[in-house]
């Protein structure tokens, strides 16, 4: 056989045939439905049993008009922190979240039965309860209540596995034992209403843990940054009761507002602690000064309105002096600076702007206190990212660290230049003085002294005239303080759930049923297997197709004669239309004798062999048909006869030819059945005898069938197959394999059995188009 025009057989379809997957497609729709259905059903059934998700949000914007409040009163420094992840980060700690949980009824949540899920009564329930919990136990636990009446009450709860239940009566608290509770009733139609719903047990409250608040809300709460340009933060919440939800996200921005009030407060009063021990300072060093300046004068008579006599001594003593001052209050404020970065309690960025105010510190101090600003900054901004373990956070620790120290030993360095100056100022001043006594101008040394006292005193008064009016200035700045924060848009309860949402969840599972019908449809396709047309065969082989048999639309038990029962139907016309075919194939005068086989069993060959003899014997023709599957005999059933004769009696010398031939109900339509099941069926086929019978049968009948066993699973079909005029192999569709193809090939070119034919039998009305046109045209 030439495989010029034959392809080869894969296990996956190659080539999309419209008709195969129409085919496919009707086969597996019941399949579909049904994962459609199963998907409807399971999303009713996820809506109806899942509690429903209600989200809700709020939008605060930080407000910068503190800077510039700050920066009035301590010129060239930002005293308003405005990080927007400081303020995230805030929102989201636990001590800020307690004081906002603290605002709303959260200690208790009361339920009420329904008839699948439990629903929260957070802000509408029928009665209020009062507990003094006395052991840690009685939290989280929930604690059942049936109205008996108006007044008597029923509490029942199971705790450490005892189950107890206590009456009480409204509006008195009784000790239950782990707790003490009080109820008050304050809607009983709501409550006779549900409870003739539910006789018992329809409601319930668990109180919680204090502790256990903050992280139990905290979970699903999200505050992020909206806009940066804008500096506006979202605060969203989820949960199953859509009041608490809008609840829970207007507390915390509203107590965002107050809570940085108080801080702010906190800071301006500790900036105002170190103003007035500051101002204390220099108060006693200015009344000092004062007494000293006035005891001077009066003990030496000092007139001032006299000319000095010794001008350029005096003013530079006083410049010496006045450095002096100077330096020792440059001194002080490096010292307030150096304790509060050792002290990790203090290194607040609100204290050292206030120990910065008024001085003038050299360069690389300033820088080094701007870089350790910068650096606790990113810390805090971090933290909203990762946690306090980090390799990040440790890395900007030890940062800080470094900072510090720099900035401490910066500072340690300059105290002892600072300590050096001042000592050289001394020393200048011993200098001028000796100078003074060796050049015997004692006389004016007492003016000298004065001026040098009246010098001090004018220093300590422009320096406490200077904090009074920083400190008047920072008071009104503390008493206007207003929150940095806005509230843009406040929480609404929300009016329909964000999960879940029936029509999606619809959508997604009927999407999802199509998607997985679809993929086993289009992977039954890549891997179908089956023989489904003609189109399916001629791609593989290059034998004859002789026709094909429609699909019988009921089912084929023992009267499979469908020619005697329906002769004008559409099989009788097929067959018709392969009995016409055969001529093509041998036109030769004289008997002929036909072999239908097959691969395996059940793909209709036996079916195929009767009504191609009954068709064959309607045209007049002699026709006989014999069983030759001496394993599993068929024939005789259809005739209702009984299998106690046959083939392998006459192969076998037990009964002669003429005792085994039947007659049919239909003229010239002879059959032998296959006879008691031998235990050499090989051997008989294979024999002279077999040869022998049919070729006297060949001599008395025109037509001579033989309904040969499968050759796919036994030898026994091979003989027959290689010495009849039509050899004729028969695929069922949709059932018989692609691979039973190569047995047709190995026939026809290992066997050299040139005239073998084909049938495809059962074939569906969507591929009955075989080449020669459809069966259906011939009417």
């Amino acid at each position: 056989m030439s495989e010029d025009n034959v392809k080869r057989i894969s296990k996956i379809n190659d080539d999309f045939d419209l008709n195969l997957f129409l085919y496919i497609t009707r086969k597996n729709i019941l399949l579909v439905i049904l994962l459609l259905i199963v998907a409807v059903s399971s999303a009713f059934i996820y809506l109806r049993y899942t509690p429903p998700l209600f989200q809700a949000s709020a939008i605060i914007q930080i407000g910068g008009d503190e800077s510039e409040r700050f920066e009035s009163v301590f010129p060239g420094r930002r005293f308003a922190d405005d990080d927007m992840a400081k303020k995230i980060e805030l929102m989201r700690s636990q001590v800020f979240l307690d004081r906002a949980f603290r605002k709303l009824p959260l200690e208790i949540e009361y339920f009420s039965k329904g008839q699948i899920l439990d629903y929260e009564l957070y802000g509408n329930s029928p009665f209020l309860v009062d507990v003094k919990v006395k052991c840690p136990s009685f939290y989280q636990t929930p604690i059942y209540i049936e109205f008996v009446n108006d007044n008597n009450i029923i509490l029942s709860h199971n705790i450490g596995g005892q189950e107890k239940e206590i009456k009480i009566f409204e509006g008195e608290f009784f000790d239950i034992g782990k707790a003490a509770i009080r109820i008050d009733i304050l809607n009983h139609e709501a409550i006779s209403k549900q409870q003739s719903l539910f006789s018992k047990d329809s409601y319930f409250f668990i109180v919680n843990r204090p502790d256990r608040i903050v992280p139990k809300y905290s979970s699903d709460l999200s505050i992020s940054v909206l806009s940066s340009a804008a500096k506006t933060i979202k605060i969203t919440y989820e949960g199953h009761n859509a009041r608490k939800t809008a609840d829970i996200v207007n507390a915390i921005a509203e107590e965002f507002g107050l809570y940085e009030i108080e801080r702010k407060s906190e800071s301006a009063r500790r900036t105002l602690d170190f103003i007035d021990k500051q101002i204390d300072v220099i108060f006693d060093k200015l009344s000092e000064s004062e007494f000293k300046l006035r005891n001077f004068k009066k003990e030496h008579q000092i007139d001032e309105t006299s000319p000095s006599q010794l001008p350029t001594i005096f003013d530079r003593i006083n410049n010496f002096e006045t450095q002096i001052v100077k330096l020792e209050m440059e001194k002080r404020l490096y010292k307030d600076v150096k304790n509060s970065l050792k002290d990790e309690s203090k290194t607040d960025v609100y204290n050292l702007v206030a120990i910065l105010s008024g001085s003038e510190f050299k360069g690389n101090v300033a820088n080094m206190l701007n870089n350790l600003r910068e650096l606790l900054h990113n810390r805090e901004r971090l933290l909203y990212e990762v946690t306090t373990s980090s390799g990040q956070i440790e890395s900007l620790d030890h940062q800080i660290d470094i900072q510090k120290n720099m900035i401490i030993n910066s500072i340690a360095t300059l105290e002892r230049n600072i300590k050096t100056k001042i000592a050289e100022y001394k020393n200048q001043i011993l200098i001028y003085e000796d100078y003074m006594l060796d050049h015997k101008y004692g006389s004016n040394y007492s003016m000298i002294e004065y001026s040098r006292l009246k010098r001090v005193h004018a220093i300590n008064e422009q320096y406490y005239n200077e904090l009074v009016t920083k400190k008047a200035q920072y008071s009104i700045s503390k008493a206007g303080f207003v929150p940095q924060s806005a509230i843009l848009e406040k929480a609404n309860t929300p009016g329909r759930p964000v999960s879940p949402i029936s029509r999606n969840v619809y959508i997604g599972s009927f999407l999802f049923a199509m998607l997985l019908g679809s993929g086993i449809i289009v992977l039954r396709y890549l891997f179908f297997n089956e023989i489904a047309s003609v189109q399916d065969i001629g791609k593989y082989t290059s034998a004859p197709i002789l026709g094909i048999v429609p699909k019988y639309k009921k089912e084929v038990l023992e009267n499979q004669l469908i020619v005697y029962r329906k002769p004008k139907s559409i099989i009788s016309e097929s067959l018709r239309s392969i009995r016409t075919n055969l001529q093509f194939i041998d036109n030769k005068k004289g008997s002929k004798l036909i072999a239908v086989t097959s691969t395996v069993s059940g793909e209709g060959k036996t079916f195929f062999s009767i009504n191609l003899a009954g068709i064959l014997a309607y045209s007049n023709k002699k026709v006989i048909l014999i069983d030759s599957d001496m394993r599993k005999p068929k024939i005789h059933r259809e005739f209702g006869e009984q299998n106690v004769k046959g083939l392998s009696t006459i192969l076998s010398g037990i009964d002669k030819m003429e005792n085994c031939i039947k007659k049919s109900y239909i003229d010239n339509f002879d059959y032998i059945t296959g006879g008691p099941i031998p235990p050499n069926p090989s051997e008989l086929i294979i024999s002279e005898k077999m040869d022998e019978v049919v070729k006297n049968l060949k001599d008395n009948y025109d037509y001579v069938i033989i309904d040969t066993p499968p050759v796919g699973i036994v030898t026994d079909g091979m003989r027959p197959i290689m010495i009849a005029d039509y050899p004729i192999y028969i695929f069922k569709a949709g059932f018989s394999k692609r691979m039973f193809i190569n047995n047709l090939n190995n026939l026809v070119d290992k066997n050299n059995i040139s005239k073998l034919s084909l049938v495809l039998n059962s074939v569906k009305s969507n591929f009955a188009d075989y080449g020669y046109g459809r069966i259906y045209s011939y009417g």
